[in-house]
């Protein structure tokens, strides 16, 4: 009666201690599919926006006729990676607020202001 008694109790114990390893294992897979998720997630910004954006800044000039490029008051011609951002602007001067990406050399409209 005795070694049934350990025996039950044995099996008894080591059900909780499988379950806890288990679920150990399972917030440890979570955490692993997390972290490379945000590193995918990166990645996929980086190939988007470049890995050189520079911060937010201004400018005023004219949307080209195909609403491909700006150009700014001191003549300088911007290639615009989101052209759709421009697009009820074509032919007009405004003011945006984009983002110089350096490695894809062109900028990324944020907001655009009609001109005066």
């Amino acid at each position: 009666m005795k070694k049934m008694t350990t025996a039950l109790l044995a099996i008894a114990l080591s059900v909780p201690a499988a379950a806890f390893a288990q679920s150990s294992m399972s917030q440890q897979d979570t955490s692993t599919t997390q972290a490379q998720q945000e590193k995918a997630n990166e990645a996929a910004a980086n190939n988007v926006n470049g890995m050189n954006t520079s911060a937010h800044q201004m400018m005023t000039g004219m949307v080209s006729a195909d609403g491909k490029t700006i150009t700014s008051t001191d003549n300088t011609v911007y290639q615009v990676s989101n052209p759709n951002a421009l697009k009820n602007y074509v032919g007009q001067n405004v003011s945006v607020k984009y983002q110089f990406n350096t490695d894809k050399n062109n900028i990324k409209i944020t907001k655009v202001n009609p001109g005066q």
